[in-house]
């Protein structure tokens, strides 16, 4: 599988020379606005984000200044996340794992049953449990804040679909979505899985589930579906585009916003019914998240890039 797809399906679709790039010397400092960034979270005392040539990027809540922390690795960083301000994970290509137990200053590689599949993205989903998931149906759960790791089937044996997002839901299931339509849901808490009717057989990059409890599930060409029901049942949302749609985010004002390639940003302002297009970002978008202060932060092919969509609809 080429770097480019597994870049795809990380978030990004973007040219192999970004992710082979030589890395930078180790008293390099790495620019947030020069280099590709397919993450970000919030760990409750700084922002992390993570990308190519295995970058991690710490800043406190204000955003203003980056600091770029050295890892252990040269493989592309794809997902990160925290359970709490000091323990977090940050996964990538070639099955890296890495671990932090000091906020993102330091990280330390972790040992897993992934060979050299790449993952592609890491969730906390409560209790001290992380799930990690990338290529080839690589899915392993941790149950001990990511010190050790598990490998499970996910929907039997012959599995071999990516993975592309697992989030964790209001009622406590956990909902996963990935390529070939790949939708599923967990009722006990990420140990097994059983497949759901998907509306749709491409691949989907993510999912969302809104403050109402409508569930999001997008991807390739813009695709973009809707769930009253938990998933049982979909509706097609017309978004007007065929970029890929690579992530989403609700803001505390309601609006939902979608980001994709090639500058793509679309709004909704009525729980997912209809979306409108933005002005263009000039940047693919990954991941992004809405601070405490009502700032907007998004990662993707030109770093950290503040947007400037407003929170509500006739703002702009």
């Amino acid at each position: 599988m080429s770097s480019r797809y597994l870049l795809l399906l990380a978030g990004l679709c973007l040219p192999v020379s970004l992710v082979c790039a030589q890395a930078p010397a180790a008293d390099d400092a790495v620019r947030p606005d020069r280099v590709l960034l397919l993450n970000l979270t919030d760990t409750g005392e700084n922002l992390i984000a993570v990308g190519e040539r295995g970058v991690v990027l710490r800043s406190p809540h204000d955003a203003h200044e980056w600091q770029s922390v050295r890892t252990s690795t040269t493989r592309t960083l794809a997902g990160v996340a925290f359970v709490n301000p000091q323990r977090g994970v940050a996964v990538g290509h070639g099955g890296t794992l890495l671990r932090t137990d000091d906020g993102g200053l330091h990280w330390q590689a972790v040992e897993t049953d992934s060979g050299d599949d790449a993952l592609l993205g890491v969730a906390a989903l409560g209790e001290g449990r992380l799930v990690a998931w990338g290529a080839f149906g690589l899915y392993l759960l941790s149950t001990d804040q990511g010190q050790t790791w598990q490998r499970l089937s996910v929907l039997g044996e012959d599995f071999d679909r990516h993975i592309s997002q697992v989030i964790a839901l209001a009622n406590g299931d956990w909902l996963m979505v990935g390529e070939s339509g790949t939708l599923a849901r967990s009722t006990d808490q990420g140990e097994h899985w059983q497949a759901l009717q998907s509306p749709y057989q491409g691949s989907l990059f993510g999912a969302l589930q809104l403050k109402d409890g409508g569930l999001l599930i997008y991807g390739m060409r813009g695709n973009l579906w809707y769930s009253a029901d938990g998933g049982q049942t979909w509706q097609q949302r017309q978004t007007g585009t065929t970029f890929a749609l690579n992530g989403a985010v609700q803001l505390r004002s309601g609006r939902v916003l979608l980001m994709g390639n090639s500058g793509l940003l679309l709004a909704s302002d009525d729980q997912g019914s209809s979306f409108a297009g933005q002005p263009s970002t000039q940047a693919s978008l990954a991941r992004a998240l809405e601070q405490n202060d009502g700032t907007l932060l998004a990662v993707g092919d030109r770093g950290i890039l503040p947007l400037t969509v407003n929170a509500r609809k006739g703002q702009e």
